[in-house]
């Protein structure tokens, strides 16, 4: 059987991945921008002028402004999303890395 080894440049930059502060910047700018949309949402429903409390909030649903936030959103979502599948990769790569080096103490290679 092959031996697999993470190279020290793959676990660097793992490392690098986690220092950063863009998953950080990319949550918060997720977190906000659903509330910002809660909100627009809201202010879309108050200035409806339908009779009804379904029908303000399908005309909100249907709003330009909502419609504008929802693409902002869905901008923010994907880039949050991105952050965090880089993350998770990063710790995939260290935790690996970590049961290698393990590994190669358990078979007496590493002092």
């Amino acid at each position: 059987m092959a031996e697999f080894r993470i190279p020290d440049s793959h676990v660097q930059h793992a490392f690098d991945v986690l220092k950063a502060g863009d998953h950080a910047a990319a949550r918060a700018a997720y977190e906000f921008t659903e509330k910002q949309l809660k909100v627009i949402l809201a202010k879309a429903a108050a200035e409806s002028n339908a009779t009804s409390v379904a029908q303000r909030e399908n005309e909100a649903l249907r709003s330009m402004e909502y419609e504008r936030a929802l693409g902002q959103f869905k901008a923010v979502a994907e880039a949050y999303y991105k952050a965090r599948d880089r993350r998770d990769a990063a710790t995939a790569i260290i935790d690996a890395w970590r049961t290698q080096q393990s590994d190669m103490r358990a078979m007496g290679r590493v002092g």
